[in-house]
Protein backbone atom coordinates (compact mmCIF):
# COMPACT_ATOMS: atom_id res chain seq x y z
CA UNK A 1 0.00 0.00 0.00
CA UNK A 2 1.39 3.27 -1.04
CA UNK A 3 2.43 5.58 1.74
CA UNK A 4 0.49 9.20 1.54
CA UNK A 5 2.55 12.30 2.76
CA UNK A 6 -0.71 13.31 5.12
CA UNK A 7 -0.87 9.25 6.95
CA UNK A 8 -0.41 8.71 10.29
CA UNK A 9 2.51 6.98 9.40
CA UNK A 10 4.33 9.90 8.25
CA UNK A 11 3.24 11.73 10.99
CA UNK A 12 4.85 9.12 13.66
CA UNK A 13 7.73 9.20 11.88
CA UNK A 14 8.50 12.93 11.86
CA UNK A 15 8.01 12.94 15.46
CA UNK A 16 10.20 10.58 15.81
CA UNK A 17 12.56 11.41 14.10
CA UNK A 18 12.31 15.05 15.80
CA UNK A 19 12.87 13.10 18.97
CA UNK A 20 15.93 11.22 17.81
CA UNK A 21 18.14 14.68 16.44
CA UNK A 22 18.67 16.08 19.74
CA UNK A 23 19.82 12.81 21.04
CA UNK A 24 22.22 12.16 18.39
CA UNK A 25 23.84 15.96 18.09
CA UNK A 26 24.01 15.06 22.14
CA UNK A 27 25.90 12.05 21.09
CA UNK A 28 27.98 13.60 18.77
CA UNK A 29 28.87 16.51 21.18
CA UNK A 30 29.65 13.96 23.82
CA UNK A 31 32.08 12.34 21.28
CA UNK A 32 34.19 15.56 20.23
CA UNK A 33 34.31 16.32 24.34
CA UNK A 34 35.64 12.66 24.88
CA UNK A 35 38.46 12.87 21.60
CA UNK A 36 39.35 16.35 23.15
CA UNK A 37 39.92 14.52 26.92
CA UNK A 38 41.80 11.85 25.30
CA UNK A 39 43.98 14.23 23.42
CA UNK A 40 44.98 15.49 26.79
CA UNK A 41 45.28 12.61 28.62
CA UNK A 42 47.86 10.99 25.83
CA UNK A 43 49.95 14.31 26.21
CA UNK A 44 49.68 13.92 30.31
CA UNK A 45 50.79 10.30 29.72
CA UNK A 46 53.65 10.99 26.80
CA UNK A 47 55.03 13.42 28.86
CA UNK A 48 54.94 11.21 31.98
CA UNK A 49 57.13 8.85 30.32
CA UNK A 50 59.28 10.78 28.79
CA UNK A 51 60.11 12.53 32.31
CA UNK A 52 60.73 8.93 33.55
CA UNK A 53 63.41 7.83 31.04
CA UNK A 54 64.84 11.73 31.74
CA UNK A 55 65.62 11.61 35.25
CA UNK A 56 66.87 7.96 35.28
CA UNK A 57 69.18 9.42 32.48
CA UNK A 58 70.00 12.76 34.10
CA UNK A 59 70.80 10.84 37.37
CA UNK A 60 73.25 8.67 35.84
CA UNK A 61 74.50 11.22 34.03
CA UNK A 62 75.07 13.40 37.13
CA UNK A 63 76.44 10.45 38.75
CA UNK A 64 79.00 9.98 35.87
CA UNK A 65 80.09 13.73 36.01
CA UNK A 66 80.28 13.22 40.04
CA UNK A 67 82.40 10.04 40.02
CA UNK A 68 85.22 11.24 37.49
CA UNK A 69 85.41 14.28 39.35
CA UNK A 70 86.04 12.32 42.57
CA UNK A 71 88.13 9.88 41.51
CA UNK A 72 90.37 12.52 39.38
CA UNK A 73 91.35 14.10 42.73
CA UNK A 74 91.92 10.52 44.33
CA UNK A 75 95.20 10.48 46.42
CA UNK A 76 96.31 6.87 44.35
CA UNK A 77 95.68 8.32 40.84
CA UNK A 78 97.16 12.09 41.57
CA UNK A 79 100.14 10.55 43.49
CA UNK A 80 101.22 7.93 40.78
CA UNK A 81 102.53 9.70 38.10
CA UNK A 82 104.36 12.15 40.59
CA UNK A 83 105.86 9.03 42.76
CA UNK A 84 106.57 7.38 39.89
CA UNK A 85 110.09 8.23 39.36
CA UNK A 86 111.10 7.14 42.85
CA UNK A 87 108.83 3.86 43.07
CA UNK A 88 110.70 0.15 42.59
CA UNK A 89 109.17 -2.14 40.14
CA UNK A 90 107.19 -3.69 42.83
CA UNK A 91 106.03 -0.51 44.18
CA UNK A 92 104.52 0.32 40.56
CA UNK A 93 103.11 -3.04 40.19
CA UNK A 94 101.22 -2.92 43.35
CA UNK A 95 100.15 0.83 42.44
CA UNK A 96 98.88 0.03 39.37
CA UNK A 97 96.33 -2.94 40.99
CA UNK A 98 95.45 -0.69 43.44
CA UNK A 99 94.37 1.74 40.44
CA UNK A 100 92.76 -1.34 38.20
CA UNK A 101 90.73 -2.04 40.93
CA UNK A 102 89.02 1.53 41.91
CA UNK A 103 88.47 1.55 38.06
CA UNK A 104 86.95 -1.95 38.20
CA UNK A 105 84.66 -0.57 41.34
CA UNK A 106 83.54 2.71 39.28
CA UNK A 107 82.93 0.65 35.77
CA UNK A 108 80.70 -1.63 37.62
CA UNK A 109 78.93 1.53 39.49
CA UNK A 110 76.72 2.35 36.53
CA UNK A 111 75.62 0.35 33.51
CA UNK A 112 76.07 3.33 31.94
CA UNK A 113 79.93 3.58 31.72
CA UNK A 114 81.38 0.68 29.45
CA UNK A 115 85.05 1.32 30.41
CA UNK A 116 87.14 3.44 32.67
CA UNK A 117 90.92 4.60 31.40
CA UNK A 118 93.07 5.97 33.18
CA UNK A 119 96.00 7.50 31.00
CA UNK A 120 99.75 8.13 32.74
CA UNK A 121 101.72 9.98 29.93
CA UNK A 122 104.90 9.69 32.37
CA UNK A 123 104.95 5.86 31.47
CA UNK A 124 102.90 5.78 27.85
CA UNK A 125 101.03 3.34 29.35
CA UNK A 126 97.29 3.28 29.85
CA UNK A 127 94.94 0.77 32.68
CA UNK A 128 91.79 -0.03 31.52
CA UNK A 129 89.07 -1.64 33.61
CA UNK A 130 88.29 -3.60 30.83
CA UNK A 131 91.48 -4.39 29.71
CA UNK A 132 93.98 -3.76 32.39
CA UNK A 133 97.20 -2.20 31.85
CA UNK A 134 98.52 -1.65 27.95
CA UNK A 135 100.66 1.07 25.69
CA UNK A 136 98.94 3.41 24.21
CA UNK A 137 99.88 5.87 20.84
CA UNK A 138 99.98 9.47 21.78
CA UNK A 139 97.66 10.35 19.04
CA UNK A 140 94.53 8.66 21.23
CA UNK A 141 95.52 10.88 24.20
CA UNK A 142 95.70 13.99 22.13
CA UNK A 143 92.83 13.29 20.51
CA UNK A 144 90.97 12.44 23.64
CA UNK A 145 92.17 16.20 25.27
CA UNK A 146 91.54 17.81 21.50
CA UNK A 147 87.80 16.21 21.69
CA UNK A 148 87.02 18.11 25.55
CA UNK A 149 84.34 20.23 24.37
CA UNK A 150 83.41 19.55 20.76
CA UNK A 151 79.68 18.13 22.13
CA UNK A 152 79.29 21.75 24.03
CA UNK A 153 79.50 20.28 26.47
CA UNK A 154 81.07 17.95 29.72
CA UNK A 155 80.67 14.84 27.16
CA UNK A 156 82.85 14.60 24.18
CA UNK A 157 83.11 12.88 20.93
CA UNK A 158 85.95 11.08 19.97
CA UNK A 159 86.32 8.25 17.26
CA UNK A 160 82.48 7.38 17.35
CA UNK A 161 82.10 7.23 20.85
CA UNK A 162 81.18 8.94 24.14
CA UNK A 163 83.17 10.19 26.99
CA UNK A 164 83.63 11.98 30.13
CA UNK A 165 87.06 12.91 30.59
CA UNK A 166 88.99 14.96 33.16
CA UNK A 167 92.86 15.92 33.32
CA UNK A 168 94.79 16.63 35.87
CA UNK A 169 96.36 19.44 35.96
CA UNK A 170 93.35 20.99 33.83
CA UNK A 171 95.06 22.69 31.22
CA UNK A 172 92.92 24.84 28.13
CA UNK A 173 96.26 24.23 25.77
CA UNK A 174 96.01 20.52 24.74
CA UNK A 175 99.87 21.24 23.53
CA UNK A 176 100.95 20.01 27.10
CA UNK A 177 100.57 16.90 28.60
CA UNK A 178 98.96 16.64 31.78
CA UNK A 179 99.90 14.17 34.48
CA UNK A 180 96.91 11.55 33.97
CA UNK A 181 94.11 11.65 32.33
CA UNK A 182 90.51 9.92 33.36
CA UNK A 183 88.07 9.18 30.82
CA UNK A 184 84.71 7.19 31.38
CA UNK A 185 83.38 5.84 28.12
CA UNK A 186 79.46 6.21 28.25
CA UNK A 187 77.99 2.50 27.03
CA UNK A 188 75.68 3.80 24.02
CA UNK A 189 73.96 0.39 23.92
CA UNK A 190 72.94 0.89 26.91
CA UNK A 191 71.25 4.33 26.55
CA UNK A 192 69.80 2.65 23.31
CA UNK A 193 68.24 -0.44 25.23
CA UNK A 194 66.68 2.95 27.49
CA UNK A 195 65.09 4.27 24.83
CA UNK A 196 63.98 1.43 23.97
CA UNK A 197 61.73 1.11 26.75
CA UNK A 198 59.80 3.99 24.91
CA UNK A 199 58.02 1.22 22.48
CA UNK A 200 57.39 -1.01 25.67
CA UNK A 201 54.05 0.00 25.46
CA UNK A 202 53.35 0.66 21.99
CA UNK A 203 54.76 1.72 18.85
CA UNK A 204 57.12 5.22 18.39
CA UNK A 205 60.99 5.49 19.23
CA UNK A 206 63.07 7.99 21.06
CA UNK A 207 66.18 9.56 20.45
CA UNK A 208 69.33 11.29 22.58
CA UNK A 209 70.94 13.87 21.10
CA UNK A 210 74.04 15.43 21.69
CA UNK A 211 75.47 18.59 21.18
CA UNK A 212 72.80 20.04 18.95
CA UNK A 213 72.41 16.59 16.91
CA UNK A 214 76.20 16.32 16.18
CA UNK A 215 75.87 12.73 17.63
CA UNK A 216 72.91 10.71 18.05
CA UNK A 217 71.36 7.89 19.97
CA UNK A 218 68.49 6.32 18.35
CA UNK A 219 65.85 3.52 19.05
CA UNK A 220 63.47 4.00 15.87
CA UNK A 221 63.22 7.44 16.38
CA UNK A 222 63.43 10.76 14.60
CA UNK A 223 63.98 10.54 11.09
CA UNK A 224 66.31 12.86 9.13
CA UNK A 225 63.53 15.09 8.36
CA UNK A 226 61.92 15.05 11.83
CA UNK A 227 66.25 15.86 13.08
CA UNK A 228 65.93 18.25 10.91
CA UNK A 229 62.72 20.17 11.84
CA UNK A 230 63.66 19.57 15.58
CA UNK A 231 66.86 21.60 15.25
CA UNK A 232 65.85 24.48 13.30
CA UNK A 233 64.97 27.95 14.46
CA UNK A 234 61.83 28.15 12.93
CA UNK A 235 60.23 25.11 14.20
CA UNK A 236 56.86 25.55 15.02
CA UNK A 237 56.59 23.95 18.59
CA UNK A 238 54.12 24.08 21.92
CA UNK A 239 55.88 25.58 24.88
CA UNK A 240 53.13 26.01 27.44
CA UNK A 241 53.91 21.91 28.43
CA UNK A 242 55.46 21.23 32.38
CA UNK A 243 58.30 20.28 33.22
CA UNK A 244 60.46 22.18 30.36
CA UNK A 245 58.88 19.80 27.88
CA UNK A 246 58.14 20.77 24.36
CA UNK A 247 55.96 19.20 21.62
CA UNK A 248 56.38 19.41 18.26
CA UNK A 249 54.59 18.29 15.37
CA UNK A 250 55.72 16.92 12.01
CA UNK A 251 54.49 15.50 8.93
CA UNK A 252 54.32 12.02 10.79
CA UNK A 253 54.93 12.39 13.85
CA UNK A 254 54.26 14.16 17.36
CA UNK A 255 57.83 14.45 18.99
CA UNK A 256 58.12 15.31 23.08
CA UNK A 257 61.68 16.82 23.91
CA UNK A 258 63.21 17.39 26.63
CA UNK A 259 66.53 19.33 26.62
CA UNK A 260 69.47 19.43 30.01
CA UNK A 261 72.20 22.80 28.94
CA UNK A 262 74.92 21.30 31.35
CA UNK A 263 75.40 18.23 29.27
CA UNK A 264 74.74 19.10 25.40
CA UNK A 265 71.56 16.76 25.47
CA UNK A 266 68.17 16.47 24.31
CA UNK A 267 65.85 13.81 25.04
CA UNK A 268 63.34 13.41 22.17
CA UNK A 269 60.60 10.87 22.25
CA UNK A 270 58.81 10.14 18.84
CA UNK A 271 55.45 8.83 18.69
CA UNK A 272 53.62 8.32 15.11
CA UNK A 273 50.32 10.13 14.76
CA UNK A 274 48.88 7.00 13.32
CA UNK A 275 49.58 5.74 17.23
CA UNK A 276 47.84 9.11 18.51
CA UNK A 277 45.07 8.92 16.41
CA UNK A 278 44.46 5.46 17.52
CA UNK A 279 41.99 6.06 20.72
CA UNK A 280 40.89 9.51 18.64
CA UNK A 281 39.93 7.17 15.82
CA UNK A 282 37.93 5.03 18.40
CA UNK A 283 35.96 7.57 19.62
CA UNK A 284 35.23 8.53 15.84
CA UNK A 285 34.55 4.75 14.77
CA UNK A 286 31.80 4.35 17.81
CA UNK A 287 30.27 8.28 16.50
CA UNK A 288 29.91 6.13 13.61
CA UNK A 289 28.10 3.48 15.63
CA UNK A 290 26.29 5.92 17.44
CA UNK A 291 24.88 7.07 13.82
CA UNK A 292 24.25 3.90 12.06
CA UNK A 293 22.75 2.65 15.41
CA UNK A 294 20.53 5.37 15.45
CA UNK A 295 19.49 5.25 11.92
CA UNK A 296 19.00 1.06 12.31
CA UNK A 297 16.59 2.82 15.46
CA UNK A 298 14.56 4.49 12.88
CA UNK A 299 14.02 1.86 10.58
CA UNK A 300 13.36 -0.37 13.31
CA UNK A 301 10.78 2.47 14.88
CA UNK A 302 9.44 2.76 11.29
CA UNK A 303 8.93 -1.06 10.62
CA UNK A 304 7.35 -1.34 14.44
CA UNK A 305 5.17 1.24 13.40
CA UNK A 306 4.28 -0.42 10.05
CA UNK A 307 3.58 -3.29 11.79
CA UNK A 308 1.64 -2.03 14.39
CA UNK A 309 -0.61 0.27 13.00
CA UNK A 310 0.16 1.22 9.51
CA UNK A 311 -0.44 -2.41 7.78
CA UNK A 312 -3.96 -3.28 10.19
CA UNK A 313 -5.25 0.31 8.93
CA UNK A 314 -4.08 -0.94 5.30
CA UNK A 315 -5.78 -4.41 5.79
CA UNK A 316 -8.99 -2.94 6.89
CA UNK A 317 -8.88 -0.30 3.64
CA UNK A 318 -7.86 -2.79 1.53
CA UNK A 319 -10.77 -5.23 2.69
CA UNK A 320 -13.18 -2.06 1.82
CA UNK A 321 -11.89 -1.83 -1.27
CA UNK A 322 -12.22 -5.42 -2.31
CA UNK A 323 -16.32 -5.35 -0.90
CA UNK A 324 -16.71 -2.05 -2.72
CA UNK A 325 -16.31 -3.83 -6.00
CA UNK A 326 -18.43 -7.18 -5.27
CA UNK A 327 -15.61 -9.46 -3.90
CA UNK A 328 -15.03 -11.48 -0.13
CA UNK A 329 -13.33 -8.90 1.94
CA UNK A 330 -13.76 -11.06 4.72
CA UNK A 331 -10.37 -10.60 7.13
CA UNK A 332 -8.92 -13.76 8.46
CA UNK A 333 -6.96 -12.07 11.93
CA UNK A 334 -5.99 -13.44 15.54
CA UNK A 335 -5.65 -9.99 17.38
CA UNK A 336 -7.20 -9.40 20.41
CA UNK A 337 -6.17 -5.42 20.12
CA UNK A 338 -8.35 -2.81 18.78
CA UNK A 339 -7.81 -3.48 15.18
CA UNK A 340 -9.05 -7.47 16.29
CA UNK A 341 -12.48 -5.66 17.12
CA UNK A 342 -12.83 -3.50 14.17
CA UNK A 343 -12.04 -6.81 12.06
CA UNK A 344 -14.38 -9.09 14.15
CA UNK A 345 -17.21 -6.29 13.43
CA UNK A 346 -16.29 -5.82 9.86
CA UNK A 347 -16.43 -9.26 9.54
CA UNK A 348 -19.65 -9.74 11.40
CA UNK A 349 -21.27 -6.48 9.22
CA UNK A 350 -19.81 -8.45 5.93
CA UNK A 351 -21.76 -11.55 6.67
CA UNK A 352 -24.96 -10.10 7.69
CA UNK A 353 -24.30 -7.81 3.77
CA UNK A 354 -23.98 -11.31 2.10
CA UNK A 355 -27.47 -12.72 3.79
CA UNK A 356 -28.58 -10.14 2.78
CA UNK A 357 -27.92 -10.88 -1.14
CA UNK A 358 -27.73 -14.57 -0.62
CA UNK A 359 -31.38 -15.27 -2.13
CA UNK A 360 -30.82 -13.41 -5.00
CA UNK A 361 -27.96 -15.68 -6.19
CA UNK A 362 -29.77 -19.13 -4.32
CA UNK A 363 -31.83 -19.64 -7.34
CA UNK A 364 -28.64 -19.05 -9.70
CA UNK A 365 -26.72 -21.53 -8.05
CA UNK A 366 -29.04 -24.03 -8.39
CA UNK A 367 -29.63 -23.45 -12.32
CA UNK A 368 -25.61 -23.34 -12.85
CA UNK A 369 -26.03 -26.58 -10.58
CA UNK A 370 -28.69 -28.54 -12.75
CA UNK A 371 -27.08 -27.34 -15.66
CA UNK A 372 -23.56 -29.48 -14.85
CA UNK A 373 -25.22 -32.42 -13.87
CA UNK A 374 -26.96 -32.34 -17.16
CA UNK A 375 -23.52 -32.21 -19.05
CA UNK A 376 -21.27 -34.84 -17.12
CA UNK A 377 -24.57 -36.99 -18.23
CA UNK A 378 -23.96 -36.44 -21.70
CA UNK A 379 -20.73 -38.37 -21.74
CA UNK A 380 -21.34 -41.81 -20.92
CA UNK A 381 -23.74 -42.42 -24.23
CA UNK A 382 -21.16 -40.99 -26.20
CA UNK A 383 -18.59 -43.77 -26.10
CA UNK A 384 -21.03 -46.76 -25.61
CA UNK A 385 -22.17 -46.66 -28.71
CA UNK A 386 -18.83 -46.45 -30.31
CA UNK A 387 -17.61 -49.48 -28.18
CA UNK A 388 -20.24 -51.69 -28.91
CA UNK A 389 -20.42 -51.30 -32.76
CA UNK A 390 -16.46 -52.02 -32.25
CA UNK A 391 -16.89 -55.27 -30.48
CA UNK A 392 -19.86 -56.57 -33.32
CA UNK A 393 -17.01 -55.78 -35.86
CA UNK A 394 -14.40 -58.08 -33.68
CA UNK A 395 -16.81 -60.62 -33.35
CA UNK A 396 -17.50 -60.63 -37.01
CA UNK A 397 -14.18 -61.35 -37.87
CA UNK A 398 -14.12 -64.14 -35.11
CA UNK A 399 -11.36 -62.26 -33.18
CA UNK A 400 -11.54 -63.97 -29.69
CA UNK A 401 -8.18 -62.36 -28.52
CA UNK A 402 -8.90 -58.93 -29.50
CA UNK A 403 -12.47 -59.15 -28.14
CA UNK A 404 -10.91 -60.71 -24.66
CA UNK A 405 -8.15 -57.52 -24.53
CA UNK A 406 -11.11 -54.62 -25.49
CA UNK A 407 -13.73 -56.26 -23.39
CA UNK A 408 -10.98 -55.87 -20.42
CA UNK A 409 -10.13 -52.19 -21.26
CA UNK A 410 -13.93 -51.45 -21.77
CA UNK A 411 -14.76 -52.91 -18.46
CA UNK A 412 -12.21 -51.02 -16.79
CA UNK A 413 -13.38 -47.68 -18.38
CA UNK A 414 -17.16 -48.42 -17.10
CA UNK A 415 -15.54 -49.47 -14.05
CA UNK A 416 -14.01 -46.20 -13.88
CA UNK A 417 -17.23 -44.38 -14.58
CA UNK A 418 -19.87 -45.96 -12.38
CA UNK A 419 -17.76 -47.15 -9.20
CA UNK A 420 -17.47 -43.43 -8.06
CA UNK A 421 -20.43 -41.03 -7.78
CA UNK A 422 -17.96 -38.21 -6.62
CA UNK A 423 -17.55 -35.34 -9.09
CA UNK A 424 -14.22 -34.40 -8.32
CA UNK A 425 -10.67 -37.35 -7.99
CA UNK A 426 -7.50 -37.09 -8.66
CA UNK A 427 -5.38 -35.72 -11.80
CA UNK A 428 -4.07 -38.95 -11.90
CA UNK A 429 -7.17 -41.20 -11.42
CA UNK A 430 -8.60 -39.49 -14.58
CA UNK A 431 -4.82 -39.62 -16.49
CA UNK A 432 -5.18 -43.17 -16.39
CA UNK A 433 -8.92 -43.45 -17.22
CA UNK A 434 -8.29 -41.54 -20.18
CA UNK A 435 -5.34 -43.60 -21.36
CA UNK A 436 -7.06 -46.92 -20.72
CA UNK A 437 -9.64 -45.19 -23.65
CA UNK A 438 -6.33 -44.50 -26.04
CA UNK A 439 -5.90 -47.80 -25.35
CA UNK A 440 -8.96 -48.68 -26.58
CA UNK A 441 -8.87 -46.63 -29.81
CA UNK A 442 -5.34 -47.69 -30.26
CA UNK A 443 -7.12 -50.88 -30.84
CA UNK A 444 -9.91 -50.01 -32.92
CA UNK A 445 -8.01 -48.06 -35.47
CA UNK A 446 -4.67 -49.62 -35.54
CA UNK A 447 -2.37 -49.52 -36.89
CA UNK A 448 -3.20 -46.22 -38.32
CA UNK A 449 -2.55 -44.22 -35.09
CA UNK A 450 -0.17 -43.72 -32.58
CA UNK A 451 -0.38 -42.27 -28.91
CA UNK A 452 2.44 -40.89 -26.90
CA UNK A 453 2.00 -39.77 -23.46
CA UNK A 454 3.86 -38.43 -20.86
CA UNK A 455 4.17 -39.63 -17.15
CA UNK A 456 2.08 -37.02 -15.22
CA UNK A 457 4.66 -35.10 -12.49
CA UNK A 458 4.49 -36.28 -9.40
CA UNK A 459 3.53 -32.46 -8.08
CA UNK A 460 0.67 -32.86 -9.98
CA UNK A 461 -0.89 -36.18 -9.50
CA UNK A 462 -2.94 -35.76 -6.64
CA UNK A 463 -4.67 -32.13 -7.52
CA UNK A 464 -8.69 -32.45 -7.35
CA UNK A 465 -10.62 -31.91 -10.84
CA UNK A 466 -14.22 -32.48 -12.07
CA UNK A 467 -13.59 -35.93 -13.05
CA UNK A 468 -14.02 -37.17 -17.14
CA UNK A 469 -12.60 -34.01 -18.33
CA UNK A 470 -10.03 -35.62 -19.66
CA UNK A 471 -11.55 -38.69 -22.16
CA UNK A 472 -13.91 -36.40 -24.04
CA UNK A 473 -11.24 -34.04 -25.50
CA UNK A 474 -9.37 -37.72 -26.30
CA UNK A 475 -12.80 -38.55 -28.10
CA UNK A 476 -12.90 -35.52 -30.28
CA UNK A 477 -9.16 -36.15 -31.39
CA UNK A 478 -10.32 -39.39 -32.51
CA UNK A 479 -13.30 -38.81 -34.57
CA UNK A 480 -12.79 -35.25 -35.58
CA UNK A 481 -8.97 -35.68 -35.95
CA UNK A 482 -6.89 -38.04 -36.87
CA UNK A 483 -9.44 -40.93 -37.85
CA UNK A 484 -9.61 -39.25 -41.09
CA UNK A 485 -6.13 -38.85 -41.81
CA UNK A 486 -4.71 -39.83 -44.74
CA UNK A 487 -1.26 -40.46 -43.11
CA UNK A 488 -0.97 -42.03 -39.76
CA UNK A 489 -2.53 -40.19 -37.18
CA UNK A 490 -0.51 -39.06 -33.79
CA UNK A 491 -1.84 -37.91 -30.87
CA UNK A 492 0.44 -36.60 -27.77
CA UNK A 493 -0.62 -36.37 -24.13
CA UNK A 494 1.43 -33.42 -22.14
CA UNK A 495 1.27 -31.45 -18.96
CA UNK A 496 2.52 -28.36 -17.51
CA UNK A 497 2.66 -26.57 -14.30
CA UNK A 498 3.13 -23.25 -13.47
CA UNK A 499 3.02 -20.95 -9.79
CA UNK A 500 -0.96 -21.55 -9.36
CA UNK A 501 -2.12 -23.27 -11.86
CA UNK A 502 -2.23 -26.41 -13.95
CA UNK A 503 -1.97 -27.01 -18.01
CA UNK A 504 -3.21 -30.95 -19.72
CA UNK A 505 -2.21 -30.59 -23.31
CA UNK A 506 -3.59 -32.93 -25.93
CA UNK A 507 -2.31 -32.47 -29.57
CA UNK A 508 -2.78 -34.32 -33.03
CA UNK A 509 -1.51 -33.76 -36.33
CA UNK A 510 -5.03 -33.88 -38.14
CA UNK A 511 -5.28 -32.74 -41.55
CA UNK A 512 -8.51 -31.27 -41.78
CA UNK A 513 -8.56 -28.17 -39.57
CA UNK A 514 -8.42 -25.16 -41.13
CA UNK A 515 -7.69 -21.64 -39.67
CA UNK A 516 -11.40 -20.67 -40.59
CA UNK A 517 -12.63 -23.53 -38.46
CA UNK A 518 -10.24 -22.64 -35.98
CA UNK A 519 -11.11 -19.33 -35.56
CA UNK A 520 -15.01 -20.85 -35.31
CA UNK A 521 -14.01 -22.85 -32.83
CA UNK A 522 -12.54 -20.41 -30.50
CA UNK A 523 -15.25 -17.73 -30.92
CA UNK A 524 -17.61 -20.45 -29.61
CA UNK A 525 -15.57 -21.70 -26.61
CA UNK A 526 -15.31 -17.70 -25.55
CA UNK A 527 -19.01 -17.32 -25.88
CA UNK A 528 -20.59 -18.71 -23.63
CA UNK A 529 -23.87 -18.44 -24.58
CA UNK A 530 -23.33 -20.68 -27.31
CA UNK A 531 -25.02 -23.66 -27.44
CA UNK A 532 -24.40 -26.53 -30.29
CA UNK A 533 -25.42 -29.77 -31.40
CA UNK A 534 -22.37 -30.06 -33.53
CA UNK A 535 -20.46 -33.30 -32.66
CA UNK A 536 -17.11 -31.52 -33.03
CA UNK A 537 -17.22 -29.42 -30.29
CA UNK A 538 -19.85 -30.61 -27.94
CA UNK A 539 -17.47 -32.52 -26.07
CA UNK A 540 -14.80 -29.39 -25.91
CA UNK A 541 -17.95 -27.62 -24.95
CA UNK A 542 -19.44 -29.43 -22.18
CA UNK A 543 -16.29 -29.73 -20.57
CA UNK A 544 -14.73 -26.20 -20.96
CA UNK A 545 -18.50 -25.04 -19.17
CA UNK A 546 -18.13 -27.73 -16.69
CA UNK A 547 -14.07 -26.16 -15.24
CA UNK A 548 -15.67 -22.21 -16.15
CA UNK A 549 -19.07 -22.77 -13.70
CA UNK A 550 -16.64 -24.88 -10.84
CA UNK A 551 -13.26 -22.68 -11.00
CA UNK A 552 -14.45 -19.10 -12.78
CA UNK A 553 -14.14 -17.28 -15.92
CA UNK A 554 -9.67 -18.02 -16.08
CA UNK A 555 -10.07 -21.25 -16.20
CA UNK A 556 -10.95 -23.62 -18.84
CA UNK A 557 -10.14 -24.75 -22.51
CA UNK A 558 -8.46 -22.84 -25.71
CA UNK A 559 -7.37 -24.06 -28.68
CA UNK A 560 -4.56 -23.60 -31.19
CA UNK A 561 -2.41 -24.98 -33.79
CA UNK A 562 -0.13 -27.77 -32.59
CA UNK A 563 3.26 -28.43 -34.08
CA UNK A 564 2.25 -30.67 -36.22
CA UNK A 565 -0.55 -28.99 -37.98
CA UNK A 566 -3.21 -30.51 -36.19
CA UNK A 567 -5.56 -29.15 -33.19
CA UNK A 568 -4.07 -28.44 -29.80
CA UNK A 569 -6.03 -28.19 -26.70
CA UNK A 570 -4.98 -26.88 -23.46
CA UNK A 571 -7.07 -27.74 -20.38
CA UNK A 572 -6.31 -24.80 -17.57
CA UNK A 573 -7.15 -25.38 -13.96
CA UNK A 574 -5.97 -23.98 -10.88
CA UNK A 575 -3.76 -26.05 -8.35
CA UNK A 576 -5.89 -26.56 -5.73
CA UNK A 577 -6.03 -28.94 -2.58
CA UNK A 578 -4.42 -32.01 -2.43
CA UNK A 579 -5.79 -35.29 -1.92
CA UNK A 580 -3.31 -37.47 0.42
CA UNK A 581 -5.00 -40.64 1.59
CA UNK A 582 -5.85 -41.92 -2.11
CA UNK A 583 -2.83 -44.13 -3.02
CA UNK A 584 -1.24 -43.38 -7.02
CA UNK A 585 -1.40 -45.80 -9.67
CA UNK A 586 2.24 -46.28 -11.38
CA UNK A 587 1.05 -46.37 -14.44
Amino acid sequence: MKIQWNSIFTKLFIAFFLVIIPLYGLGIWSTFIGSEQMRKEIDKSNISKLLFHYNHLEFEMTRMSSLITEYSNDYEMVGFPAEYPVLNGYEVSVRMNEIHRKLRQVQQSSPYIEDVIYYVPVIGKKISALSYISNYGGEELKGLLDSRGNLQSSISLYEGSLYFTMSIPYMMDSSMEPNFLLAFKINANEMIRTLNGFTETGSGGASLLFGEGIFNLNSDGLSETDTSILLSDDRNETKELPNDVRRLETENNRVYTINNEEFGIQLAEVIPKSTLQQPIEIYTRWLWIITFFSFFVIILFSYWIIRLIYQPLGKLTTAFKVVEFGQNGKIKHNRKDEFGFLYTRFNDMLERLHMLIKDNYLQRIRSQDAELKQLQSQITPHFLYNSLFTIKQMAELEDVDGIKEFSGYLGQYFQYITRNAAQDVNLEEDVVHVINYMSLQEIRFAPRISIIYEKIPKSLQRIRIPRLILQPIAENVFEHGVKENKSKGLLRLSFHSQENSASIIVDDNGENLTDSRLAELTRMLNDASIFSTHKEITGLLNVHKRIVIRYGAPYGISISRSEWGGMRVEIKIPIEEVETDVPTSDR
